[in-house]
């Protein structure tokens, strides 16, 4: 049995897409002018925005890598999950645009180019919207993932040919300053997540040619030094083959990581010196061929995006789990809940508030939205599926921006 997930798309062609005071005013003015600012207290933080622009309430924004239109879309985040275009999308200035990621403060955001190895450094515009003519800097060797650390100052990205980590240093305006490279214990390394502390990296591997003969893939931890760069890789579990996604849950109790190729979605729990150690009745049934997963931000539910269309196999689309107290996972009622025509999910992501979840529609130029409802069942959002404006979003090609509080619009 060979894996049914193609990581490869056509290559895309670069889209290299005051006023002044007169100074004459007489003794007396300005004595009254002293007077009249001594009476008057400081303008309040509120007024001093109003000066600046209006008040652009907290919006929070998804954004989708598209490999072969060579893009990025952004997309605002609606009541009940709906989306509308945030902006125009932008080109990367590189090719087969896959994995992304954005900073807790979200005012940049950066996107791995599998097929040109380098990455895409985005600035922010205030309603989410990515700026175009991203900075470009080198990657190794088919980069694949990207993880920013909890603090916002370290980017990882795993290359996923040469089997490294590159480490960069995030500067205070974003700027990535590359740090180390680090070897990874096998090969094909695909995508990573950080324990909430920081203190721990967690790695899983994937090849596109992995058969139900090949040997067990593993999991792999970095203790993550000071300074952001990673200790020796050590594997501190065994999972299925064809590991193309991780999750950790909120409070980083629990890691779930999904089988392509054997269907599965293996759960462990973490130990405070970040071993795992495999949850009850692990792995559990998935959805044909599994990819992407996300887990709430309340951590009780868990969502995974089946990544077959196969009419003779269960209908693609997103399988809903609840996490029970001892990181066991129960089918969610109504799972998993389809995406058009039986369509590939090739990622997952959960909005900020916990209430939707999002799908992305490979091959295609569409994201599903569904709305979480009692128990954790998916209720398709009204207006869903949504247009991108991009087209074949790949694994790891969704990722959230949340605003923290009101901006001010510049003028």
């Amino acid at each position: 049995m060979s894996i049914r997930l193609s990581t490869r798309a056509p290559r895309p062609a670069p889209k290299r897409p005051s006023k002044r005071a007169s100074g004459r005013a007489g003794g007396a003015v300005l004595a009254a002018a002293a007077l009249l600012a001594a009476a008057v207290p400081a303008a309040t933080p509120v007024a001093a925005q109003a000066a600046a622009g209006p008040i652009v309430p907290p919006t929070s924004t998804l954004y989708v890598t598209n490999a072969v239109s060579g893009d990025v879309s952004s997309l605002a985040i609606g009541p009940g999950g709906a989306l509308t275009p945030a902006g125009k999308p932008v080109s990367t200035g590189g090719q087969l645009p896959r994995g992304i990621a954005v900073p807790p403060n979200g005012a940049t955001a950066y996107v791995v180019n599998s097929d040109s190895d380098t990455l895409s450094v985005f600035r922010v515009g205030v309603r989410g919207a990515l700026q175009p003519d991203p900075r470009v800097v080198q990657t190794g060797d088919e980069p694949w993932g990207a993880t920013v650390s909890p603090d916002g100052r370290t980017l990882y990205v795993t290359n996923t040919a040469d089997a490294t980590i590159s480490a960069y240093r995030l500067g205070t305006d974003g700027t990535p300053t590359r740090i180390g490279d680090f070897r990874t214990t096998s090969d094909h390394p695909k995508q990573t997540v950080l324990s909430p502390d920081g203190r721990f990296l967690y790695l899983v591997y994937a090849d596109v040619d992995e058969t139900a003969e090949s040997p067990a893939r593993v999991i792999t931890r970095f203790a993550v030094r000071a300074d952001g760069t990673l200790g020796p890789g050590e594997d501190v579990a065994k999972v299925g083959q064809a590991s193309f996604g991780i999750a950790i849950s909120p409070n980083g109790a629990f890691v779930y990581v999904t089988s392509n190729l054997r269907d599965e979605v293996w759960g462990y729990r973490r130990a405070s010196d970040g071993s795992l150690a495999p949850v009850p009745g692990s792995p559990f049934a998935a959805p044909e061929a599994p990819v992407g997963l996300k887990v709430t931000p309340d951590g009780q539910h868990l969502y995974v995006g089946a990544n077959d269309s196969d009419t003779d196999s269960p209908p693609g689309g997103v399988l809903g789990y609840t996490i029970a107290a001892d990181g066991s996972l129960t089918p969610a009622a109504g799972s998993p809940a389809p995406t058009p025509g039986h369509s590939e999910v090739a990622a997952v992501a959960v909005a900020p508030d916990g209430r939707s979840v999002f799908a992305a529609i490979r091959d295609t130029s569409q994201v599903s939205a569904f709305a979480i409802g009692a128990g954790g069942a998916l209720k398709e959002a009204p207006g869903s599926p949504f247009a991108t404006g991009g087209e074949r979003p790949l694994s790891q090609s969704l990722a959230v921006r949340t605003v923290p509080g009101p901006i001010t619009q510049q003028r």
